[in-house]
């Protein structure tokens, strides 16, 4: 089935959905045990609430049927952090690859992320979150952003949040500082990373020789063809595949997923006894040193973490790690070409070694 959300009214959508979840468990294509759908394009917390009540409706004995689907609004099981996830993880996934000077002179880049120009494909959930992160925590500076009804340029920086909250008074960026009608006057700019985070197939074999951006991650599925890889990367430029890059959403579902299992909050058994533990390590330290604990470091380092603190903390760690052994796999055999390929071998060898020890 395949609807534009724009043609009908919520209350329309909530009776699709709900028609949609009945036919999923009719077939058993939804459950906790099975097959958990998250939210997508032309989707969001609100579709999954009402996918999740029809799934209780239709099981009510079911203990863990909240965690039927994920994507979920906080007050319905869902999880702190879920919503800016794939884009949060865009940001990781570029902070480690800026820790590994090998892959970003190859490229053609040195230091940090800190002055790098980068350009976003679509200011949805992904690109809007990927590109507000790497703004303000990495300085990174968002020169370029195209949209469905033109792009903005500015070399000195996008106000992102302004730029986000002009969507979404208006449907579009029109009327906005640096508004440009050309969206590929943006896609061609001089940059130093690329964000495609909407459609797949937006850089083809047509457009791939114009791409000036030496880094490319891909925060939408499948954006680069199989023919615009192969110009792309003859010419050093560095793409962070998007089944590793756009991760970040299903890793904090599969968060969401085990906590809805667990019938219990991140941090719920462990933040106040790590308050109480630091508390006393610090008038320790007092106690030795003669002198009080600076006032401006105390409640940050007291302060037990919150359940948004453990689902970014455990999503930088899935990045790092995966982004440190597809960088590995690629530096280790001349015979792979990229990135691409070493994501995929990994993931091929992991199931043949899946299967290998079922002895099949």
């Amino acid at each position: 089935m395949v609807i534009d959300p724009n043609d009908w009214e919520p209350h329309e959508l909530e009776k699709i959905t709900r028609r949609f979840t009945h036919e999923l468990a009719k077939r058993t294509l939804i459950s906790p045990a099975q097959n958990v759908p998250a939210p997508d394009m032309g989707t969001g917390e609100r579709e999954m609430s009402w996918m999740a009540d029809e799934y209780k409706r239709l099981y009510p004995n079911d203990l863990n049927s909240w965690g039927c689907v994920t994507g979920k609004p906080v007050s319905k099981g869902g999880i702190r952090g879920r919503v800016e996830a794939t884009g949060r993880g865009i940001q990781y996934a570029l902070q480690e690859a800026f820790r590994h000077p090998k892959d970003i002179e190859w490229a053609g880049l040195t230091g940090s992320l800190s002055g790098k120009r980068i350009v976003v494909q679509g200011l949805g959930n992904v690109g809007y979150h990927a590109a507000q992160f790497l703004s303000q925590e990495d300085d990174a500076v968002i020169v370029g952003v195209m949209e469905r009804d033109g792009a903005v340029i500015d070399e000195n920086g996008i106000d992102i949040d302004g730029l986000h909250k002009h969507i979404h008074d208006n449907g579009g960026v029109k009327g906005f500082k640096g508004y440009t009608p050309d969206s590929n006057s943006v896609l061609t700019m001089d940059c130093d990373i690329f964000i495609p985070a909407a459609m797949e197939g937006v850089i083809t074999s047509d457009n791939a020789d114009q791409i000036k951006a030496k880094i490319i991650a891909e925060a939408a599925n499948g954006p680069v063809t199989f023919s615009a890889n192969k110009i792309l990367r003859d010419r050093n430029c560095l793409i962070i595949p998007d089944l590793y890059a756009n991760a970040g959403g299903v890793t904090v579902s599969y968060f969401e997923w085990v906590k809805n299992l667990g019938h219990i909050r991140f941090g719920r058994m462990q933040r106040r006894q790590h308050e109480r533990q630091t508390n006393e390590m610090v008038s320790a330290i007092e106690e030795m040193v003669g002198l009080p604990f600076p006032k401006d470091k105390l409640a940050k380092i007291i302060e037990g973490p919150t359940e948004l603190d453990l689902v970014r903390s455990g999503l930088d760690d899935v990045m790092r790690e995966g982004y440190q052994v597809i960088s590995e796999k690629w530096n280790g055999d001349n015979r792979i070409p990229d990135l691409r390929t070493a994501a995929m071998m990994i993931a091929i060898e992991r199931i043949r070694d899946s299967y290998s020890s079922l002895g099949i």
